[in-house]
């Protein structure tokens, strides 16, 4: 059965054809109030024949008119496992009250009570490092945050690119933020640096959260004691801030700016401060960071980007005690210290050094008191193991030092011929370690050597050289590197006294 649709002409309530008799239809723009006839572009990412709904994804584009089709490049990604605030990434600036690290969350403003809502009670947490803006490409900053007296009088808490020199008291010198008011007004705010001290908020909005849903998608509203989804996309023309992936407040940068920002480089940053006593204890609780670029195909190696997130080698990670992963004190025979079994008559084949470090510097015994063609592990360095509070990183190796060496003592009698081994993957810091059910040995890399003739008097230096790997050594977490050197050649009578050093080059994922 068919139904006649009489050509209309435009007229009021009629449908109109063309020339070759096919309707003319036109989408409405407006999704509100009708359950056909609206066009949107997605993508699915389940059909729902499992769930029994079908899930799709909204196209994304970007202020520059650019679909987001994975190009964004992230530059820093910040967790916060274990107890010890990671002070190679973060400032922690406090004024009577502090900042503490546990249970996934990095919670700012959390002393005693009493401290806690004390007037001038202040506490300031940034990276260290700074994230550019270019341009017409955003800048992503994703925040996952929960937020604790919400409503407290006489406090303030401010989230997001936030630049101060002083945690209590001072207005903000540069930065785009989130802004919680005393009695709990969230607010988008845009602070313009015009000086080294003094900050002028250009913008503060209201963001409106009455239609945000919660994180999970669940049918109560909006709450921020709930761990919830924030983010600031920048750009030189807008500003957009977002919960939970609905837009809370825009702002377009007026013409007499350049851009918004006193500065194209700004921290992230997490601020408490009580402008008078309060009622209740205000904190926020930060249980993950990432910064990315937009639309860019920056084509930054991989490695460029962990070693820019804190993941250098030369640094131990998150869950760890801040420090190096090479040791640095002041003892006699110099660097990392003089009783780390790399000192003279302390080297035992097979045995690891005392402490764990990859790389620095070392000492030999006499060649006489070595065996010949036996392993002797100059450093071991075990990558820290995960569990269920630290994340277990794995440590990729890109490039070895060894450095210039040079005798210390000469040599009596006989040439010798010193071979460095690089080791990875080893269940235990010992070279001998054979592969069983629950042990791995060392995977070995000869990287090089330098041989030292009968007659070098003290003094003598033998060139250094450098091996890079274009497919990267892997240590597991919980796994050892090791640094070995085997003498090769008559020892027997060898008064020779070796000084070196050695450097890592990789990064932690």
């Amino acid at each position: 059965m068919g139904i006649k649709l009489q050509g209309g002409n435009n007229s009021t309530n009629l449908v109109s054809v063309n020339a070759l008799h096919q309707m003319q239809v036109v989408t409405t723009q407006d999704s509100a109030g009708f359950s056909a006839g609206f066009v949107q572009m997605s993508t699915e990412l389940d059909p729902g024949d499992v769930t029994g709904s079908r899930s799709v994804q909204r196209i994304e584009c970007s202020d520059d008119y650019r679909t987001r089709v994975g190009t964004d490049q992230t530059i820093f990604n910040a967790a916060f496992e274990g107890t010890t605030i990671l002070t190679t990434q973060w400032s922690n600036t406090t004024a009577t009250t502090s900042s503490t690290q546990a249970n996934g969350f990095l919670t700012v403003n959390s002393a005693a009570a009493a401290s806690m809502i004390s007037s001038g009670a202040a506490a300031y947490v940034r990276s260290w490092r700074q994230f550019p803006t270019f341009g017409t490409y955003p800048t992503y900053l994703d925040m996952w945050i929960r937020e604790g007296g919400v409503n407290a009088i006489n406090a303030i808490s401010e989230w997001g690119f936030l630049y101060l020199t002083s945690a209590a008291t001072q207005q903000p010198l540069d930065g785009i933020y989130f802004r919680r008011l005393s009695g709990g007004q969230l607010k988008g705010v845009v602070t313009t640096g015009i000086s080294a001290t003094i900050g002028i908020d250009t913008f503060e909005i209201d963001l409106d959260t009455t239609r945000v849903p919660p994180r999970d998608g669940g049918n109560h509203p909006y709450d921020p004691s709930e761990t919830n989804h924030y983010l600031i996309s920048f750009h030189n023309d807008s500003v957009r801030f977002w919960i939970n992936d609905v837009l809370v407040g825009e702002v377009k940068c007026p013409p007499q700016l350049a851009q918004f920002a006193g500065s194209s480089n700004l921290p992230v940053g997490f601020r408490v401060v009580n402008i008078a006593a309060t009622d209740v204890a205000r904190q926020i609780s930060v249980g993950y960071v990432n910064v990315g670029l937009g639309d860019q195909n920056t084509k930054k190696p991989w490695s460029n980007a962990m070693v820019g997130m804190g993941g250098g080698a030369y640094q131990q990670q998150q869950g760890n005690t801040p420090a190096p992963t090479v040791t640095r004190t002041l003892a006699a025979q110099g660097h990392p210290a003089s009783g780390t079994a790399r000192t003279a008559g302390t080297w035992t084949a097979t045995s690891a050094p005392a402490l764990n470090n990859l790389g620095g510097l070392w000492t030999s015994p006499a060649i006489s008191t070595l065996a010949s063609d036996a392993d002797y592990p100059l450093f071991s360095f075990q990558n820290p193991t995960g569990s269920a509070a630290v994340p277990g990183k794995t440590l990729y190796i890109t490039g070895v030092r060894v450095g210039e060496s040079f005798a210390s003592v000469a040599a009596a009698s006989n040439p010798i011929f010193l071979s460095y081994i690089v080791t990875v993957e080893a269940s235990a810091a010992t070279t001998s370690t054979g592969d069983a059910a629950t042990t791995v040995s060392g995977k070995s890399t000869v990287i090089g050597g330098q041989g030292f003739t009968a007659g070098d008097g003290a003094g003598t230096m033998k060139e250094g050289f450098d091996m890079s790997f274009l497919s990267p050594l892997v240590v597991p977490a919980g796994k050892y590197l090791n640094l070995i050197v085997r003498p090769f050649g008559t020892v027997t009578g060898n008064t020779l006294v070796v000084r070196g050093s050695v450097a890592f080059n990789g990064y932690f994922e």
